[in-house]
């Protein structure tokens, strides 16, 4: 069986569209937003697993202090 390759595509020939600054859509101030999302989201996630750890904590307790009761 033949396999004849018709054309080739390479990355390289291709060119990126030139960007002008100007006529971004996004606003200047959205990397701030998103710097503070992310630390309201890690904040929230270090809440939650430092509760959950204190919970664990505590149930442990109850459970030893009943059985040397």
């Amino acid at each position: 069986v033949s396999h004849t390759v018709e054309w080739e595509y390479y990355y390289d020939y291709v060119d990126p569209p030139v960007v002008d600054q100007s006529k971004l859509k996004y606003n200047r101030y959205s990397i701030v937003i998103i710097f503070w999302i992310i630390l309201a989201a890690f904040v929230g996630l270090l809440f939650f697993s430092l509760n959950f750890m204190s919970l664990n904590g505590n149930l442990r307790r109850q459970t030893n202090s009943k059985s040397y009761s």
